[in-house]
């Protein structure tokens, strides 16, 4: 489907499934923008004080970040794959 994953960017990925929503600053870096660019994962700017965590704030680090359609459907390859 999509081009394979290293180790750090698929347990990233199945744990963003966890929940609808991840806040940007719990997962930041290098893992996280792979996977944004791979299209995988999804930025919501300025979502900082829009969200249901208990930190808010204005910063790009409370914003929301989730999987995409084809993140989603990336999980399910991965998942199945065991």
């Amino acid at each position: 489907m999509t081009e394979p994953l290293s180790s750090d960017e698929r347990d990233l990925l199945l744990w963003l499934a966890q929940e609808d929503f991840s806040q940007y600053g719990e997962c930041h870096g290098k893992t996280l923008d792979a996977l944004i660019a791979k299209g995988l994962v999804q930025h919501h700017p300025n979502t900082g004080f829009d969200n249901t965590f208990i930190a808010k704030g204005s910063g790009i680090m409370f914003d929301k970040v989730s999987l995409t359609e084809i993140g989603i459907s990336k999980v399910i390859e991965e998942r199945n794959r065991k």
